[in-house]
């Protein structure tokens, strides 16, 4: 049984906010009905107010703090966060309703919490029978708990954290596992999927990395969002926090990248408050990029390994094709099928080691996926590349869909805009059939064809968005490059690309994350259009069996990729 209690009646000259025009009226119709000990069964305002004295007296909310942050509208009543926010919904009913009086109060409530992100807790009561809810995950997912959370005095009074030294720090080696940990709270709290965690982890990091850099634009002395001091319960602070990730989508809804942070925050009262009191002390902005990259990797891996291993290239590969391709700061690098992310995070370490820290390549991905996206500008953000452009879409669409791409190019070009470097690891394993062909763009290589590997056709638009000249990176399976029935793609590369490089990959390359397709790195670039190729053009072949790791993902010493990479400079080059 909840605190509330029994029913008393409180007469109208001690209600709160008697300023209110709808508590005022009601105050008008009760002085109507007189003395009359009846009249509360017909004014819900009697039950609401007792609700309300009840919170002081038997929760301890202060009746300073009560009549700041108390909002009325028509039945329903709020308490809110310190940002305005509701967090708490009240819903009365007179005294002693009719049972289905009472079930339809609790359905406008269900819609009411529904539809404010920022509240998961809600009452109704008639004085007499009380249900108190709680919204889990899901916007219409609800489940009754017994009673309402107590205002905590201690979190209440905590000094709050600013930018002032010594009031965040950066990571440090030793808290390299922090985001590890953080991810493992909202797995084991919530009862979520690694891929779910992950998704979350990559919410609570775009929310945390917004409001540090609202709070160093605003200057001196600017207070910061992302903490729990001065809330009046763990659930008036994860309403906060939820209130913080609202902002941090709408200031940046017009952006495409930012556009797919548009999913509200799943996350329980209990694990945002457990993730945000651990996090709060540290500044993500003022962090070492490599440790930050590092930490968010630490999650990353085994979490797509777990449960979106399709999207994931290992850490190797990815260091062969950017060790390869050797990216500048000048140049327009693109993944056209970017999953997490990791081959354009890598592009701009790569160009911070070999031309500064302030060196930064233009970053461009197409992701299917959005909570692929959500990860990878994640990823970017914590790397200090948040100018990265992850747009989610289909990298197989006709061209026209692209119109950021098309003006980057310029206005009046007929082409989206080409790029100096193209690195990426296709889809591969599907295969498209005439009516996955018709809802794509035009493709020479699927012209009079009936069905068509995804990969064969990742292949010919990484092309199609690549500069005369630019460089192609692509992991594909072996078999495009030996079968005979792949014999069509290869004449078709012959005349629109140069072979520089054919490494083949370890049959169990892909093993720790569910394949076992022999794979190669193809390493390209495209030459002007109807002109052939260099006749004796240098290509590099070369098979590799360690690449540092073994079938489970366990590391394994001796790894041939700092070789590999090394001998296409010295025998190739670009």
């Amino acid at each position: 049984m909840s605190r509330l209690g029994d029913f008393f009646l409180i007469r109208p000259a001690a209600w709160r906010s008697l300023a209110h025009p709808e508590v005022s009226d009601a105050a008008r119709r009760a002085a109507r009905g007189g003395d009359d000990d009846d009249a509360p069964a017909s004014i819900a305002e009697f039950v609401r107010q007792w609700a309300l004295r009840r919170l002081v007296d038997a929760y301890g909310y202060p009746d300073a703090w009560l009549a700041e942050r108390l909002t009325i509208d028509g039945p329903l009543a709020a308490l809110t966060n310190a940002s305005g926010r509701p967090f708490l919904l009240l819903e009365a009913c007179p005294l002693g309703a009719a049972q289905g009086a009472l079930d339809d109060a609790e359905r406008r409530l269900h819609a009411a919490l529904a539809s404010t992100p920022s509240a998961t807790l809600g009452l109704v009561t008639d004085g007499r029978r009380t249900r108190i809810l709680r919204r889990r995950i899901g916007p219409d997912d609800f489940e009754y708990i017994p009673d309402l959370p107590a205002f905590d005095r201690e979190l209440a009074t905590r000094s709050p954290l600013g930018r002032a030294p010594g009031d965040l720090q950066p990571l440090s080696p030793t808290y390299e596992r922090l985001l590890f940990e953080l991810h493992s709270t909202m797995r084991d709290v919530d009862g979520l999927h690694d891929d779910e965690a992950l998704d979350e982890l990559a919410k609570v990091l775009y929310a945390k990395i917004f409001d540090e850099r609202a709070s160093l634009a605003a200057g001196d002395g600017a207070a910061l969002r992302f903490q729990v001091a001065g809330a009046s319960s763990p659930a008036e602070a994860a309403s906060s926090l939820r209130a913080l990730y609202e902002d941090a989508r709408e200031r940046a809804g017009d952006e495409r990248s930012r556009g797919v942070f548009k999913a509200p925050l799943r996350l329980s009262d209990a694990a945002l408050f457990r993730v945000t009191e651990r996090l709060q002390g540290f500044s993500l902005v003022d962090s070492q990029t490599d440790l930050k990259g590092r930490a968010f990797q630490r999650v990353l891996a085994p979490a797509i390994r777990a449960g979106m291993g399709q999207f994931f290239t290992p850490d190797p590969i990815v260091e062969l094709a950017v060790e390869i391709i050797q990216p500048r700061a000048s140049e327009r690098i693109l993944d056209p099928f970017c999953g997490s992310g990791h081959f354009l995070t890598r592009c701009s370490s790569y160009v911070r080691a070999h031309q500064g820290e302030g060196a930064r390549p233009e970053l461009h991905g197409i992701e299917k996926s959005e909570r692929m996206v959500r990860i990878a500008t994640t990823d970017a953000l914590l790397l200090g590349d948040g100018h990265a452009r992850i747009r989610n879409t289909d990298a197989l669409l006709s061209l026209e869909n692209y119109p950021e791409l098309l003006a980057l190019a310029g206005e009046g070009a007929a082409e989206p805009a080409l790029f100096d470097v193209v690195v990426t690891n296709p889809p591969f394993g599907s295969v498209l059939r005439p009516e996955a062909l018709g809802a794509i763009g035009r493709f020479e290589l699927a012209r009079g064809r009936r069905s068509l590997p995804l990969e064969v056709l990742g292949l010919e638009r990484s092309l199609q968005f690549l500069r005369p000249g630019g460089r192609l990176a692509i992991v594909l399976p072996e078999g495009i490059l030996k079968n005979k029935n792949m014999r069509f793609v290869r004449r078709w590369l012959e005349g629109v690309a140069e072979l520089k490089a054919i490494i083949t990959l370890p049959e169990d390359a892909f093993a720790p994350f569910g394949a076992m397709v022999r794979t190669c790195l193809v390493v390209l670039r495209k030459v002007e259009a109807g002109a052939a190729p260099t006749a004796d053009a240098r290509c590099l072949l070369a098979e590799l069996d360690n690449l540092g790791y073994d079938a489970t993902g366990r590391p394994r010493p001796g790894g041939e990729v700092a070789s590999a990479a090394a001998a296409f400079h010295a025998e190739v080059g670009w």
